[in-house]
């Protein structure tokens, strides 16, 4: 027994069969481990089994559209097999599984419904778009790209799909697009038919990928109407009116390559989910900004210019209040052998460094060769984050002191100073006994 073909799967001849298809398997192979992109693709991280099925209702990967997912129910068993993944290997349709099923077992599918009608309400809006902007504009379509949101999807942008076009469009354009796209969709709705054939040879502009055998294979060519043919290998609605609705962006287009144009668009019951989390978003933002919708950029446009204007004034009295720090270490350096600065509020590791820097002039002007080892060091009892900073004239000194920090603070990780100078280092999980142990330790130096 032999599977059915890639582009002559029963999911492709009838894009809504959901669920009880009937079918037989025809083999069951240990499947190559899967990379790390499609691991977190399908949230399953072991190898599994690659089944190939007499014919299938879940599409394989391709034309730009995802993979289906669904079950696959062994007969005699009350526990379906998960199907996380299905791929196309030249003609065959291989549907991945987490345990081996017998060929010739008799199985039962069931695609996961949800996910094939926002594909096809996405793939369909994408092939009406394409048709649209290449009768209107003359805009070729150079490439396409589905979005694949996570079934928790929280940012709006996760939403969105896009095509790469030759150039930007106007926002009267994308207007224009608009009002078409969904005249086509809610009061001229076209027919989606397709045809199969089997040519001997493919033209240039053929979308068939290299490794499909065509020869031995079906080429199929989805119709809208009157409006577009076109070679894909994707599942389809019946009719234009089951995209629901389409909504181009004007705003957002990116540039790639140089003069091309991403495009970016949404379909069917995304519209309304990407609706509801960009106002939820607008809302939120409106409330924290105390204004309209149309005052958000001025609103947005006002902090800004507050936050830049008091992060120059942070650093101002930070580097104010090093170069003080570094003053008072350098003095008590040229007294005793040891000095420290410890503090448990605003001083990260951004803040030592300041310090060192300050610090390092001073000591290099020093006329002397007395020793000197100095602890620099942070403390955020809210993280439980410690910033380190050891200064010493030699490698010694350095060692000396970084055993002192870690006397108290095990866990601290850093380097540098093999020869004097400088180390630094950081440490998580750090407790407020730890933290005074370290203070006690260094403040007992002199």
């Amino acid at each position: 027994m032999s599977g059915a073909i890639v582009g002559a799967l029963a999911c492709q001849r009838n894009s809504f069969l959901f669920d009880g298809f009937k079918a037989t398997v025809v083999s069951c192979e240990k499947a190559a481990p899967l990379s790390k992109k499609s691991a977190k693709k399908t949230g399953d991280e072991s190898a599994g089994y690659d089944v190939e099925l007499s014919d299938t209702i879940l599409f394989p990967e391709g034309g730009g559209q995802p993979s289906d997912t669904g079950s696959l129910l062994v007969e005699g068993r009350d526990t379906p097999l998960v199907v996380s993944q299905v791929s196309r290997q030249g003609l065959r349709a291989l549907h991945r599984v987490s345990s081996p099923v017998e060929p010739g077992t008799a199985v039962t599918l069931s695609v996961d419904k949800q996910r094939r009608f926002d594909f096809m309400q996405q793939h369909t809006g994408q092939h009406l778009l394409s048709a649209l902007l290449e009768q209107k504009y003359s805009l070729d379509t150079l490439s396409w790209s589905m979005a694949t949101p996570d079934v928790e999807a929280q940012e709006p942008s996760s939403l969105l799909n896009f095509i790469e076009l030759p150039k930007r469009l106007t926002p009267a354009q994308v207007d224009e697009i608009n009002n078409l796209a969904n005249e086509y969709i809610m009061m001229n709705p076209q027919g989606i038919k397709v045809s199969e054939s089997q040519p001997a040879e493919l033209d240039e502009t053929s979308k068939i990928p290299d490794d499909y055998d065509f020869g031995s294979g079906v080429v199929r060519t989805v119709h809208i109407g009157t409006l577009d043919a076109n070679q894909c290998c994707g599942t389809h609605l019946a009719s234009t009116a089951q995209i629901g609705s389409l909504v181009v962006f004007a705003a957002g287009q990116t540039t790639v390559r140089s003069t091309n144009s991403r495009l970016y668009f949404t379909c069917g019951l995304r519209v309304s989910k990407y609706a509801s989390l960009a106002s939820d978003v607008l809302a939120e933002t409106k409330q924290t900004l105390s204004c309209s919708e149309t005052q958000l950029a001025e609103g947005a446009s006002k902090l800004k210019a507050q936050l830049v204007q008091r992060t120059k004034g942070e650093q101002f009295w930070a580097r104010l209040g090093a170069t003080q720090d570094a003053e008072r270490i350098a003095k008590k350096l040229s007294d005793d052998t040891w000095a420290s600065l410890l503090r448990d509020e605003y001083c990260g590791q951004e803040y030592l460094n300041l310090v060192y820097k300050e610090l390092a002039v001073a000591l290099k002007e020093r006329d002397d060769s007395k020793p000197y080892r100095a602890v620099l060091a942070g403390y955020d009892k809210a993280a439980g984050a410690a910033a380190v900073v050891v200064v010493a004239d030699s490698g010694e000194g350095i060692e000396e002191a970084v055993g002192l920090v870690t006397a108290s603070i095990p866990q601290v990780r850093g380097g540098g100073g093999k020869k004097g100078g400088k180390w630094q280092g950081k440490a998580t999980a750090v407790t407020a006994a730890q933290w005074t142990a370290l203070c006690e330790a260094v403040k007992g130096r002199k």
